[in-house]
């Protein structure tokens, strides 16, 4: 026993005599956080990140921005509250969120069937030509092919079920005789059949008449040089009839009373800055007048340069509050100020009011009072 004693004795004191390792520190270190709230799909701005106060494990901020200038330009992908960390699937490159750095262009995908579209050879970075056709149905209905869109750019393409569709290997190539093709259950492969493009506002609008009210089937082809490309055809929208509206009155000027705001709803409250990218907003007209009834009014939008961006009549329907969809002819520019004035007979209301920054919150101004003075100025 005395002998076991002394063994375990000195196998002890050689365990505490062997060097030991040093405990490895844990580095902290700031990440990027939101300066202040931050609406979904919006470019962020230097003013509105900055370096956090407070400090996480390096190995957990690997998946975080560790300096504002990274995440300066970026879009945003979900609502980033203020002081909310910004992590890597917060904030990507445009194009990585919308296909397209260039916020100009819309993005829109159509069907169409695998045989009409270069044998399936259609792939992102292709530009094409959309022909819209429509099959002979009888004698009344011989059928026709349009030119829809010319030298498109295709950003995506899809199967029918939303799977991205893969170039296959040489091997596979030869099995299935298509190029792009996604994997199916059981070893099938699917074909390419939804075109995801890139084109302006107007290119846009005439591909989903084409396929969306008119019906066409589409067929698309790999677009030619541009001088080689037929003319497009028209496909202006329908102008809806004008529905009869009763006729107006001419209030007498000495009974009218009225003010104006802008806002970002029907019937909202008063919105004096709205962020960058607004498309639309809302003239809120309060008129106070007798005999009741309805009365012809103007509303006109310039922009800070003078520049006309809206007309449009309206008929006020009866006395008190009304609200009018204000929609530009163009879109809005960016960190301007403009100015909406109402015309009612010989009087006039105008209220200033401006685009700035990207905040999905805007600063709401007070309540107007039915009055010149409040919301709007009379002539």
């Amino acid at each position: 026993m005395l002998l076991l004693a002394a063994i375990l004795a000195v196998a002890a004191v050689l365990v505490n005599l062997r060097p030991r390792e040093p405990l490895k520190t844990i580095d902290l270190v700031p990440v990027v956080v939101a300066s202040q709230d931050i609406g979904p799909y919006s470019i962020i701005s230097s003013g509105q990140v900055t370096l956090g106060s407070t400090k996480i494990p390096e190995t957990l901020a690997a998946d975080y921005y560790k300096e504002p200038d990274e995440v300066v330009g970026f879009m945003t992908t979900r609502f980033i509250k203020a002081g909310q960390q910004v992590s890597l699937e917060d904030a990507k490159p445009i194009e990585k969120v919308r296909y397209v750095e260039d916020m100009k262009l819309e993005i829109v995908s159509f069907p169409a069937i695998f045989s009409e579209m270069v044998a399936g050879q259609v792939k992102p970075g292709h530009k094409i030509n959309v022909y819209g056709y429509e099959p002979e149905t009888g004698k009344d209905r011989p059928g026709e092919a349009i030119l829809v869109a010319s030298n498109v750019w295709v950003v995506d393409v899809r199967t029918a079920t939303g799977e991205e569709v893969e170039e296959e290997a040489e091997q596979t190539q030869q099995e299935v005789g298509g190029l792009f093709t996604a994997p199916g259950v059981g070893g099938f492969s699917q074909p390419a059949s939804v075109v995801a493009v890139a084109a302006s506002p107007e290119v846009v609008q005439d591909i989903i008449y084409a396929f969306g009210a008119k019906g066409y089937e589409a067929w698309v082809t790999l677009a030619p040089s541009p001088e080689n490309i037929p003319p497009v055809a028209t496909l202006a929208t329908p102008t809806p009839q004008p529905q009869e509206t009763p006729a107006a009155i001419e209030p007498r000027p000495a009974s009218l009373v009225g003010a104006i705001y802008m806002s970002d709803r029907d019937g909202g409250p008063k919105v004096d800055v709205f962020p960058n990218n607004t498309s639309v907003v809302w003239a809120i007209v309060n008129l106070q007048y007798s005999p009741d009834g309805p009365v012809a009014i103007r509303i006109a939008v310039h922009d800070q340069g003078g520049t006309l961006v809206f007309e449009g009549d309206f008929t006020h329907p009866r006395s008190g509050q009304e609200s009018y969809l204000i929609v530009p002819v163009k879109a809005f520019t960016p960190d301007t100020a403009y100015e909406t004035t109402l015309y009612v007979g010989d009087k006039s209301f105008s209220v200033g009011w401006e685009l700035s920054g990207n905040s999905i919150l805007p600063k709401t101004g007070g309540d107007p009072s039915v009055t010149e003075d409040e919301g709007s100025s009379g002539d």
